[in-house]
């Protein structure tokens, strides 16, 4: 009785390496010994053996417990450890989910459930309806900060492999309104100290897993796009430099996501906020930037009318140009592309403000490719004129 409790004992927080080698050879012993009869007790072992797993941070102890977990298959007849877990997944969530509401940094839960999801492969995909409101409560703002920072960076991993884990069973998506709304914005939002500025940076890597992984739809970003624009565009501007690259990739992807489906309106309040990552300290945020600004050229569709909104273009092409002159000649060449993307756009406009800095630069070379490149415009598009 005191090995198949051990799971809810005060002793999981010694991580005695020597206390979980015996209590493993203790299992090892009754799986050899009682052979079939352990499967009255299967979901019981897996537990103690699924804690030991998680506390162990002896990589002998740990390929050791791998072979007890295949042991507990073979005395049953399974032919996989995924099986193993499809029969007791359920029973392993609502053991968690007895707790949740009070784990923190130092509970055992957290690791038990990082065993979980990444032992059972694609299994766990098929108990969404449980691990969902498991991750709900878990990750609630009033929560242990490095709590849900190491569930962010586990769900991170699941999410950029969720064909294997999450989706496995192409579900996902049906969550994935509420994970976004109700789990990544609210830990997305800006709050004073450096362990807030972690977890927003650990939230914004799950936002892009959610994003790079398919998990989530077009049509399911658009109708949430005016709760998460707000805080995505926020987050460029963060003290972290990984949460202002995470945010640049994510603006990029959404782009990417959406096509033409943004109104000019929504597309005139992120381009800004992408110009002022050019002058970011970091050259890896610089570069993100860019490409999300070729991005957001690529999204501008005919109800982007270049005379209506002449004074956001004017803006943007006189920005870039500033650009055009960086010390850094990959950055140069960078926004060179950028401009020759968005030069049909208004070419008129593009030429006159290039014109008027050509002779201010140092290097007046990449002007001068951009002047020529403007010129060999079809006649429709490069007689556009500026008002």
């Amino acid at each position: 009785m005191l090995l198949l409790r051990f799971p809810t004992s005060p002793l999981l927080g010694s991580r005695c390496v020597l206390y979980l080698q015996q209590l493993l050879a203790c299992i090892d012993v009754l799986l050899r010994h009682c052979d079939l009869d352990c499967g009255s007790v299967s979901l019981q072992l897996l537990q103690v053996l699924i804690t030991v797993q998680s506390l162990s941070v002896d990589p002998q102890l740990s390929d050791k417990t791998s072979e007890t977990v295949q042991l507990l298959c073979k005395v049953q007849g399974l032919d996989s450890v995924m099986e193993l877990y499809r029969q007791h997944m359920g029973q392993l969530l609502d053991w968690l989910s007895a707790s949740v509401s009070t784990w923190t940094r130092s509970s055992p839960q957290r690791l038990q459930l990082q065993t979980i999801v990444f032992q059972s492969g694609p299994v766990i995909g098929e108990f969404l309806g449980q691990l969902v409101p498991l991750l709900c409560c878990s990750l609630q703002t009033d929560k242990d900060p490095e709590l849900r920072m190491s569930i962010f960076t586990m769900l991170a991993k699941l999410l950029l492999d969720a064909e294997n884990s999450l989706d496995s069973q192409g579900n996902f998506h049906k969550v994935s309104e509420k994970f976004l709304s109700d789990i990544l914005l609210p830990n997305l939002v800006w709050r004073a100290g450096r362990t807030a500025s972690a977890v927003r940076t650990a939230a914004l890597s799950s936002l892009l897993a959610l994003l790079h992984g398919g998990s989530i739809t077009p049509g399911q970003l658009l109708c949430l796009l005016e709760k998460l624009s707000p805080v995505l565009l926020s987050a460029l501007e963060d003290d972290a430099r990984m949460s202002r690259l995470f945010a640049c990739r994510s603006v990029a992807t959404v782009l990417k996501l959406t096509g033409k489906s943004l109104h000019p309106d929504a597309l005139n309040k992120i381009y800004p906020e992408l110009l002022k990552r050019l002058d970011d300290s970091s050259e890896e945020v610089r570069s993100a930037g860019l490409e999300a600004i070729g991005l957001w050229l690529s999204s501008l569709t005919e109800e982007y009318n270049p005379e209506f909104y002449v004074t956001h273009l004017q803006f943007f092409f006189q920005q870039l140009l500033l650009f055009l002159d960086d010390p850094d000649s990959s950055v140069q060449q960078q926004v060179l592309d950028v401009l020759k993307e968005g030069s049909s756009v208004h070419p008129g406009l593009l030429q006159k403000e290039v014109e008027a800095v050509v002779g201010k630069h140092r290097t007046p070379e990449y002007c001068n490719q951009l002047l020529q490149h403007i010129s060999s415009l079809p006649t429709e598009a490069a007689s556009r004129d500026p008002e």
